[in-house]
Formats: C-alpha cells, structure tokens, sequence
C-alpha cells in the first residue's frame, strides 16, 4: 500500500518522470488534443510510462496537461471521461507508485489582458480538482505556469475543493522571469504563502541553465523543491523536432542540481526513459535538504520587497477628504487611480496603499478591481486597506503576489475575521494596538494589546513575524504627549516584542497648518519598519516642529504661530502629460489640433512607447506593464483618428495574425497584437487553431502584407512549417515565434523573421 505523497517526500527524494508531448511526437502521435489519446490510444501512454518506471521514477504525470473545458470544448467528450481515463492510465503503469494529475496553464490571459475573469479561471481550475481527486490521482501538479496570477487561480481551486498534496511550477527565461515578468522570488513567496507543499521549476531551458534559476527559487524555499529542465531548446530538422542535451550530459548536469539538496528530480520537454535513468543512476547516494530560508518580504508579480527600514508606503488612494478620488470611484474611474498610483511610484514609495472605503458603492468590487488595475501597469506590492473582511478577501483573491493586510485590532471579532484571510493568502497584516475598549492612553496599554495579538495569531498559524504593529498616531494639536507616546509604544515594540513596526505619519498634524513640516519632523523621529505617507516627504528638520511634537510648546502655539499663514501642501491628483500617461499605463484625453496631431502621434504616442520598449529589453519593465501601455496607446491614436483623420490614413501596414493549426493557445498573439496595434499598424486577428487556407484567404482579402504567426506547442511545429509555405508562395513577409520556436527553426522552414517577443515584433516591422 502507498504511504501518503507527503510523508513519502519527507524521508526519499523522489524521482520524476520525464517529457510527454515529445515522446508522443517520436512514436508519430501528432494532433490538436493529446489528451484525448487517454481514450483512443492508452497503450502509447502506457509504453512511456513503464519506460520512466523501469528507469526508477516514483510518480506518473497524467497526460492531462491541456484538460479543462476552454480547450476540449467540442470534442464530443466530457472532461469527466477525458481526466479519469487518463488517470486510470497512469495507474495501470505506475500500480504502487505515485499518480500526479497535471494541471497546465489555460491558454488565455485573465484580465485585464485578456477576457478572462479570476473567478472564470478559478471555476475551470475548479472543474478539473474535483475530477482528479475523484478519479484517484495522488498529488496535483499545476506546471508550466507564466503566468502567477493564474497559478494562484489554480492552486486556490486545488486547496479549497480537494484535500489532494499540491506541488506547483513555472517556467523561466534565462533571466529569471517568466514571458509575463513573475521573478522568482516572487513566486516562491506566493506559491508558499498559499500553502502549496512542493515548488518547483520545469521547461524554458536546458538543465546547465535551470541549475542558475534553481539556486535563486533555494533562496526563498522553505519547502521542498523539485527540477524538471528540459533536455535543451528544441531545433527542427529534417521535418522532425529534436533536443541536443544526452542522457549522460543531462543527467551530469542534474547531479549538480541535487547537490544543491534538491528534493525531487525529473524531466521536461525531449527527455525520455535513458535521461531519468542516467539522473537516477548519477544521484541516489546525494542527500537532499529540507530547506527552512524564510525571506521576509513582500512581492507583487515582478517585485520583491524585503523589509529592511524604513519603507515608503504610498497613501494618496484614501478617499477620505479627497472629493476627486470620489469620484473617480464611484464612476469607477480606475485610470485615475492608477495614474496616483504612478505618480507615487515614480516619488518613491516602495509599496502602495490602496483604500476605496466611502458610502454609496459596493467596497468589495471596487477596491478588487482597483487592485486588477493598478498592478496592471505598476509593479509594486500592494497594501489593502479596508475595515470590511468581505472587501479585504475579495482583493486579497487577485492580488498578484504577496500583499499587506490593513488592519486587524486587539478584539476578537477583528482577529477572527482577519487572521484566518491572512492565513489562507498568505499576507501579512498590520496590527493596530487597540481592541474594543478604544486606544490606550499609555504605552504599557498599547503593549499588552500587542502581546495580546500575538497570542491570536499564533491560534491561527500566523507567526509574528507577519505582523506589522501600529503604535497609533494620534493629533499632538489635542495632547501634546501624544507624538512621545506613540514614538516610545514603537520603540519597545521593536526591541521587546522584536515585531516589526509601522506608523501611519499624517495623523500626527491633525488640525495644524503647514502639515508637512510636522510630518517630516515626525517622520525624522520615528524609527519604524515602515511608515504609511505621502512618498514625496522627506525627513527634515524644524525647531518649531520638534517643539509642538516633544510637547515643550504646549498647545502648538509657537508652531501655530509661526505657520498659520503657510500654504498646506496638497497631493497631486493623477495631472500625467499624455506621454507620462503611456509610458505608466493611464488612459487620458488627447490635448491636440488640426495642425499637431501628427506631432503628437509621433513624439507622444511613439516616443512614449519606444522609451517604454527601451526599459522592457534592460528588464526594468513587464511584460504587464508593455501591455497596459500599448492599450493607453491605442486609446490615444483611437481618439486621434476620430477627429482628425480618415479611415485607413497613416496606416504603416496590415498584419494578419494567428495562432497556428492545433494550437488553441493565444497568448503571444494577443500580446503582438496588443502591441503592433498601438504602433498604428492595422491588425487582422485570425485568432487560434487557423489552418493554411484560412490565412491565404485573409491575405487576399485585406490585402495584406505581413503575416504572423506563433505556436506554443511543440506538436504543432508543423503546421507552422505548412502554413509558413503557402504564404511565402505570395511573397508576403512572414514573421514567426513562440514558447518552442527558434531562430534556427524559423530559418529552417523559410520565414523571414525569429521574434523572440512582442516588443522585437514592433522593431522589426519598424524596420521594414
């Protein structure tokens, strides 16, 4: 009898099997839906599968890898019979080993890139866990992801509807990212924060260049960690696609891999039965680690932020006082959000407050869609502020990465509504030291609110590391002890309860002119772990300030005084020049004539996008980020070419898009689309599965004179050949690329131009 997964992986390090798909494709087995060879053709799977267990794997993947309703639609089977013949499959070959279910990634962005709703997502994930829980599959592992926030739809439907182990991966570049700009780091935090209890990296690279990334995703593990490279890139010869990496040099480099303790070894694209035997043969003796590296950090997608004193937390997007904010929100005005967002960003802040709590809307949806938006277009962590857990959750669902929870309180209907969502999304929580009998007017009170919180969260599992305690800012303008209070609360905070420490710095100026002098005083004072502000103050220095704050000018009156003439700054409120507004991802109006609309497509529009491709080839941008500004580019030539051009005039050339023949993922081509359209070329969108015939016809229709094409799947390599032949007999340029094209494939089967991305896509059309 089987012991559990879990209890297995503690004492073995276990050995994976290796590629699918291609060993498929060596045996002739090419078509649109593998999956469905679970049914018409199991004594294939079954060959390969005895093959990895002759070779000593511990485990099975199902060959259900693209099995949800969005791509077996139409096939005449359930998904049902198409997952549980897949399982018994495996079962058959693996008897007293291992079955994991393979879960891969959807193929469609969800919003707001593409049409697809968290929760839409969530329910396929859904779907799929309920069956192969049901059908008896041992673990669940969800691979291959690009894309964190899906990952977190999938692992999130895997933990809430089955009691199945999870074991996660994604794939990265050379880099370190993923296509969609996740970082590593980022993932480790999320997938761990989320409860998964296996991460791991698979496919994109060879294992000489996996073992870099595999050291990097150690950093951050506090779980067990499994390898799975591919055995090289895949080059295409002859007709046929094949990988260079041997059995004996993958397996040299594997060992390198399971020295670093590694806990489970495998396989990806172009391995077979030889590669996990050389593996297994070359690294049974190794010992693996459990490792225990716990980062303290929070992330969005792309950025992690470590909490190393002091943090800049932004705080503009508060509606309170602020009647524009208002109104954006009840318009649900989410550019203008965003575009506050931006702007502190770009002064400093190192993560972002985000707080939509006002009469008169629906908090829940609007604060979750603020969040959607504005980590569309910045990449920093997010804070979520909010006195209602329903909204705090439903933001906390499509975060994309690791965010700060604002705030829980020493009384228990807070802390048995909050600790639980921490615990669950893996956030951290900013603790207010004040319960139900109010704020405490002395340190020891505020104090033993804080013991008292900890004690809570430990109930839940929370350790304290992952609160932020708020000593409480109160108005020195009402009792000019407060400032000393809230500074001494902090003080002891930190160097006896060893918590980190937060503060919240504009409370203190309450009812004073001249708030910022107070502000940056305080802010100079305080030593905190991080503070809640407007990004643009700085820490300065003021004798009438330290007065009022140290309670020596009693009543503020000196300070009062001395600044009750001043100007109060003002935050901005979202002011971007249109080129600002492209380059960070906002929508705004076009300020242009007759005689300079031309102008400003060319330096606005074009030059806010070519400064943006610039910063996306050196890394400091996202794939998120391009997107979102090739939409607020596009909006802007939209508006250009209402009012003051004719249809079809200024168009550079017409490009027919698809996502090649089998092939029903079209991520890639939504993203060149997304991106040659905001450049002004016209886009025909032929969308996915297309075969030759269809993209001649849209050639002579639209008489067009570039064609694109990608593929992300290696059994449809040939249909990109096919199809690259027929339009290259019109002499039509042709642009080829995607997850498993290269140069040397493109070159190989006649086309003119290897993009590796979007943004290369846009240069090289440029260019013709």
């Amino acid at each position: 009898m089987r012991t559990n997964f879990l209890d297995y992986l503690k004492h073995n390090r276990v050995y994976l099997d290796g590629a699918l798909g291609s060993e498929l494709i060596a045996r002739g087995y090419r078509g649109e839906h593998p999956e469905l060879l679970n049914i018409f053709h199991p004594e294939a799977l079954a060959e390969i599968y005895d093959g990895y267990i002759a070779a000593g794997s511990d485990m099975i993947s199902t060959n259900t890898f693209g099995a949800n309703s969005l791509k077996l639609g139409g096939t005449g089977f359930t998904l049902k019979e198409v997952i549980c013949a897949g399982i018994q499959v495996a079962r058959e070959s693996a008897k007293e080993k291992y079955v994991a279910y393979s879960c891969g990634p959807l193929g469609s962005f969800l919003k707001p890139f593409g049409n697809l709703a968290f929760e839409d997502a969530y329910e396929l994930f859904k779907e799929q866990a309920v069956i192969a829980e049901r059908c008896g599959a041992d673990y669940a592992v969800i691979e291959t992801m690009s894309d964190l926030l899906e990952l977190k739809a999938a692992v999130l439907a895997f933990k809430e509807n089955t009691s199945l182990p999870v074991a996660c991966s994604m794939s990265f570049d050379e880099r370190g990212r993923t296509f969609t700009g996740a970082s590593i780091g980022a993932f480790a935090l999320t997938a761990q924060g989320l409860g998964v209890d296996l991460l791991g990296l698979n496919c994109g690279l060879g294992p000489d260049l996996m073992a870099l990334n595999a050291k990097e995703l150690i950093k951050y593990a506090h779980i067990p960690v499994f390898i799975k490279p591919n055995a090289g890139l895949p080059e295409y010869k002859n007709g046929e696609t094949f990988y260079t990496v041997d059995a004996e040099k993958f397996s040299d480099c594997m060992k390198e891999i399971a020295e670093l303790g590694v806990s489970a070894l495998g396989g990806c694209c172009g391995t077979g039965r030889e590669h996990i035997a050389a593996t297994v043969r070359k690294t049974r003796d190794i010992p693996f680690k459990f490792f225990s590296n716990r980062i303290d950090a929070v992330c969005s997608a792309s950025t992690v932020v470590e909490f190393k004193p002091t943090l800049k937390i932004g705080e503009r997007v508060n509606p309170t006082g602020k009647p524009a904010l208002k109104k954006a929100l009840s318009e649900r005005d989410f550019d203008y959000v965003v575009s506050m967002c931006a702007e502190q960003a770009h002064e400093g802040a190192e993560l972002l407050d985000l707080n939509a709590g006002m009469p008169g809307i629906d908090e829940a949806a609007v604060l979750a869609e603020i969040v959607q938006n504005v980590q569309a277009a910045v990449t920093l962590p997010l804070q979520l502020d909010s006195a209602k857990p329903e909204a705090i959750e439903s933001a906390l669902r499509v975060v994309n990465g690791v965010p700060i929870v604002n705030s829980v309180n020493g009384d228990k209907k807070s802390t048995d509504a909050i600790f639980p969502l921490a615990k669950k999304y893996g956030a951290y929580v900013v603790a207010l030291c004040l319960d139900g009998n109010g704020v405490p007017e002395t340190v020891e009170g505020r104090l033993s609110v804080a013991r008292k919180l900890i004690e809570a969260a430990e109930c839940y599992g929370i350790e304290r590391d992952k609160l932020l305690f708020d000593a409480l800012t109160m108005a020195v303008s009402v009792d000019g002890r407060n400032s000393s209070v809230t500074l001494e609360t902090a003080k002891r905070l930190r160097d006896e309860l060893k918590v980190k420490t937060v503060l919240v710095l504009s409370n203190v100026s309450f009812g004073l002119p001249a708030r910022e002098l107070i502000n940056a005083e305080f802010y100079a004072q305080a030593e905190v772990t991080a503070v809640i502000i407007d990004p643009k103050l700085a820490p300065k220095r003021d004798v009438y300030a330290q007065a009022a704050l140290s309670g020596k000018d009693v009543n503020c009156s000196e300070y009062i005084k001395k600044y009750s003439g001043a100007q109060i700054e003002t935050a901005p409120s979202g002011n971007l020049t249109l080129y600002e507004a492209i380059v960070n991802g906002v929508k705004c109006k076009v300020d242009a004539d007759e005689n300079n609309y031309l102008e400003v497509m060319e330096k606005d529009i074009v030059g806010a996008l070519n400064a943006l491709g610039e910063r996306y080839e050196k890394g400091q941008v996202f794939l998120p980020q391009l997107i979102a500004s090739a939409e607020s580019a596009k909006a802007a030539l939209d508006e250009i070419k209402s009012r003051f051009m004719k249809e079809n005039e200024n168009v550079k050339a017409t490009v027919v898009l698809a996502t090649v023949k089998g092939d029903v993922h079209d991520i890639g081509k939504n993203i060149v689309k997304a991106l040659l359209g905001s450049y002004g070329y016209k886009i025909v969108d032929l969308g996915k599965d297309v075969d030759a015939q269809t993209v001649v016809k849209a050639l002579e229709e639209h008489n067009a004179q570039i064609v694109g094409l990608s593929a992300l799947m290696t059994t449809t390599l040939d249909s990109m050949a096919e199809i690259t032949r027929e339009v290259k007999k019109r002499n039509v340029t042709v642009l080829v690329g995607g997850a498993v094209v290269t140069q040397a494939f493109a070159d190989m089967i006649g086309a003119d131009y290897y993009c590796r991305d979007a943004q290369e896509a846009v240069k090289i059309l440029n260019k013709i």
